[in-house]
């Protein structure tokens, strides 16, 4: 009885303890984002979508400047300051756990003839 009863807490710890070493799964990208071109304001729309009850950022690699929203049902459209030809690099978190990035290039709005 003793042996059956140590066999068993050995079996639940080291069940615990490959439970507590398994990688947490890398999570997808951001999907292809949508990013206006700059408005009167010097603002962009960054819109798309990514897995809900997210924090989503959006980094301009020109100015260093960072902008960001939560979603709750994974759509997401916020603003930051960019100008035509600036990088925005987008990334979200979601349970603690941080994205890989995507990068956008600002475009500039079509010259009217």
């Amino acid at each position: 009885m003793v042996v059956r009863a140590r066999r068993s807490w050995l079996l639940a710890t080291a069940l615990l303890a490959v439970g507590c070493l398994s990688p947490t799964l890398p999570l997808p990208p951001p999907s292809e984002a949508s990013v206006t071109t700059p408005d009167m304001q010097g603002l962009v729309h960054v819109s798309g979508t990514v897995l809900p009850k997210s924090l989503v950022f959006a980094l301009n690699q020109n100015t260093q400047l960072a902008s960001g929203q939560y979603t709750e049902s994974g759509s997401y459209d916020f603003v930051i300051a960019a100008q035509p030809y600036d990088d925005l690099t987008i990334w979200y978190e979601n349970s603690n756990v941080e994205s890989p990035t995507i990068d956008v290039t600002v475009k500039a709005a079509p010259k009217t003839p």
